[in-house]
């Protein structure tokens, strides 16, 4: 269900030379449970179900896949001394993690109502976005018009950190599950 996704982001992760961001996943697999990034075991859960709920910027399986790989860029390619720095922007990404209410609508400052639920999910959602340009840019150009400055300098800023972790190595291969897990909710 997800190959498809794979392919197109590692390819285009690849395409922009990011593809190192991605050489430390070994694993993305279908979960039935909500999706996450397993920094321990490096791998990436993906829930489709995840693509209707309205509280990402946008609701695409690739933007869902870009999202968990956002933890994962933060977590594994940046130190947490990296991180420290971006306190004043995203607030604290390493604070313990009990995610917020989901509020109605995003405010000016973050990309998404999901946010605004954790400094950790601020930043992947604006990693996201930052990426998802590629995919929509009219779409992220209007969501970004109606954001503050602040939002749109946390855009500038992944912008920034993405372009210096560039390079031309290709993305390790990462294994999907096979498809016979997926079906048994073992996956």
């Amino acid at each position: 269900m997800f190959e498809r996704t794979i392919r197109s982001v590692t390819l285009y992760f690849e395409g922009e030379g990011l593809g190192r961001i991605l050489s430390r996943i070994t694993r993305i697999r279908r979960v039935n449970e909500e999706s996450f990034h397993d920094v321990r075991n490096r791998s990436i859960g993906l829930n489709p179900a995840d693509t209707k709920k309205p509280w990402a910027a946008f609701h695409r399986r690739p933007y869902l896949l870009i999202h968990e790989i956002g933890h994962h860029f933060a977590e594994v390619v940046l130190t947490r001394g990296d991180r420290k720095r971006f306190v004043g922007l995203f607030g604290d990404y390493d604070a313990p993690y009990r995610r917020a209410p989901k509020p109605r609508v995003a405010d000016a400052d973050h990309v998404s109502r999901y946010a605004m639920t954790h400094p950790a999910e601020d930043f992947a959602e604006t990693f996201a976005v930052c990426l998802w340009r590629s995919w929509e840019p009219d779409a992220v150009d209007r969501l970004l018009s109606g954001k503050s400055a602040q939002c749109r300098r946390k855009v500038s800023t992944v912008r920034h950190l993405l372009d210096s972790v560039k390079s031309p190595v290709p993305a390790a291969p990462i294994r999907a599950s096979p498809r016979r897990a997926q079906k048994a909710g073992r996956a």
